[in-house]
């Protein structure tokens, strides 16, 4: 036995030890096969536009859709559809954070993927509510439990959808999505 080995039989070790090197390269594996989310494409594309300064001259046909006001709801403007849910005390509320949804959305009008990236979390944010919440309403749930379902079954969800959130948006920004829907008439909160 060397002199080596006999003092490496001594030492009390908290962590690693060798004789010699130690290799510690670190491999990160995606969970998910490789394959990137629909989301995570759309980043990817954003990113892209972002580094060429591409921009992109109209409004995409899905985000067009959600803007335009839906014909044959008898109830008009946002104000108005909160009062006839009787959701008074929401409207300042309501009426400021679809202005601040309104000039993030116009920020970001000549980038393609960012108009996508909207259509998406736009079209899923109106599946999640009549599918989940707009029942419920249907059912006659109080106002507080539709509020938590909002909450729960809406509005989380698509924070969690945003993955690295290169629009930066903020809450109050994603609830603005909600009441732009409603004031363009795609999503009810009456019977």
């Amino acid at each position: 036995m060397s002199d080596f080995e006999a003092k490496q039989e001594k030492n009390i070790v908290g962590g690693d030890q060798a004789g010699r090197d130690i290799n510690k390269n670190i491999y990160i594996v995606p969970n998910d096969g490789g394959r990137r989310t629909p989301m995570g494409n759309l980043i990817e594309k954003f990113r892209y536009e972002k580094k060429n300064d591409i921009q992109f001259k109209k409004t995409i046909e899905k985000l067009e859709h959600y803007s335009r006001r839906v014909e044959g709801d008898e109830i008009i403007g946002l104000e108005a559809k909160l009062k006839a849910a009787e959701y008074d005390a929401f409207i300042e509320f309501a009426q400021k954070t679809k202005e601040l949804f309104a000039k993030k959305l116009a920020k970001h009008q000549f980038s393609e993927s960012a108009q996508q990236i909207y259509a998406f979390l736009l079209a899923e944010m109106w599946d999640r509510y009549y599918r989940n919440v707009y029942p419920q309403i249907q059912n006659g749930l109080p106002q507080d439990r539709i509020c938590k379902l909002v909450e729960t079954q809406v509005l989380d969800p698509i924070k969690e959808l945003l993955e690295e959130n290169v629009l930066e948006l903020y809450a109050d920004e994603i609830s603005g999505m909600l009441c732009f829907l409603t004031g363009n008439c795609h999503i009810k909160w009456t019977r």
